[in-house]
């Protein structure tokens, strides 16, 4: 039955696509090739029975120079990818399928024979396997079959016509469900493939800037952010606990599409309580003692116009009893929307190295 639901799946996804990417797209790309599962902990040593094994299609264009960050950014692509990953053990993990939009630039001013660029794409995936306490107890790197897919990508695309190119690559992906289920301790997975690109027809070109509304006007801004998320604990029990966190970041615009900064954190979470015992038989209460922590932070931006990819780089400073029970580091990555009115939607991952806490959003507004 579940293979059932995985080809239909697969076939609708398909077909919407390929539509779409008929009258949207202009160039297609298709990867492949065997990786190997990244142990980021060694809880998940025994699972890793094999290695893993990836299919990727990619409908995208270039951008058309409409907006300033268009040109600042190098005409950046973006598209969709649909991806079909085995995840390094049929029998415990099986495999993810996954549909992300992704933006993938170039760090060349113009177009070379051979030149460097970076895909990030960030969408959802759904397992084919997750924990079961009775038939699949040993899989403690998920818990849910709906999961978050991020994927990174670094390549060198070189030219061998004006229709065809050749990707060489190493790509990373990431699935987990953020820990709003345990277990998750997700499932890192690291690729060196070749990748072939189809260009299907040239794309659509402005000769002057039409839009440049989302400049930045000064060397200097604030931000203040405020978001709400929840997860879980150890051991299962299907218990979400509330995480709530307000953050304060200075950047320095470096330029229009890179900033750099520091900032400090204050966190609500109720998973603090139970983490921050000295047995699991302890008794919980939830107060402001044993659930607030706070830290202090590294920040870097890089603006794609209005949307704009973050990574914050943090270390706690105080947690509950003395304890750091996820170590003193923590890291937020994510990404926030800047409205014209200065409002700012957020919308983040916090992680302890490669292990996801929570994911949270929420509203922030920006001070020049």
């Amino acid at each position: 039955m579940k293979v059932s639901i995985i080809k239909l799946f697969i076939t609708v996804v398909s077909s919407c696509m390929v539509y779409y990417a008929q009258n949207h797209f202009s160039s297609l790309s298709f990867y492949s090739g065997y990786g190997t599962v990244m142990q980021h902990t060694n809880k998940i040593g025994n699972l890793i029975a094999e290695r893993p094994f990836f299919i990727e299609i990619n409908w995208f264009k270039q951008s058309s120079g409409y907006y300033k960050w268009h040109r600042i950014n190098n005409f950046p692509d973006y598209g969709l990818c649909f991806n079909y990953e085995t995840l390094g053990n049929k029998d415990k993990l099986g495999s993810s399928i996954a549909l992300a939009p992704y933006l993938e630039f170039p760090f060349h001013k113009r177009e070379k024979r051979i030149f460097f660029k970076l895909k990030m794409a960030w969408g959802l995936s759904y397992l084919s396997k997750k924990f079961d306490v009775e038939t699949n107890h040993k899989n403690v790197a998920i818990g849910t079959h709906l999961n978050t897919f991020i994927q990174f990508r670094f390549l060198w695309q070189i030219k061998l016509s004006s229709n065809f190119y050749i990707n060489p690559n190493i790509t990373f992906i990431h699935v987990s469900n953020c820990r709003f289920s345990v277990p998750n301790l997700g499932i890192n997975t690291l690729y060196p493939s070749i990748g072939i690109v189809y260009k299907m027809k040239a794309d659509k070109r402005f000769e002057n800037v039409q839009d440049s509304s989302s400049d930045k006007f000064s060397k200097h801004e604030v931000l203040f952010f405020s978001a709400l998320g929840v997860n879980e604990v150890e051991p299962p029990t299907g218990q979400k606990l509330w995480a709530w966190s307000n953050g304060i970041n200075y950047y320095y615009n470096i330029r229009q599409n890179q900033q750099v900064g520091i900032g400090t954190d204050v966190f609500y979470e109720q998973s603090l309580a139970y983490e921050s015992r000295n047995s699991d038989t302890d008794r919980v209460v939830l107060n402001f003692n044993n659930t607030f922590s706070n830290g202090i932070k590294f920040c870097y931006a890089y603006n794609f116009g209005r949307i704009t990819p973050i990574l914050e780089m943090g270390y706690y400073v105080y947690m509950p009893n003395g304890k750091y029970p996820n170590g003193r580091l923590y890291h937020r990555l994510g990404c926030r929307y800047y409205f014209r009115n200065n409002l700012v939607a957020h919308f983040s991952l916090k992680t302890h190295f490669a292990v996801a806490y929570h994911i949270e959003a929420g509203v922030g507004y920006r001070f020049y």
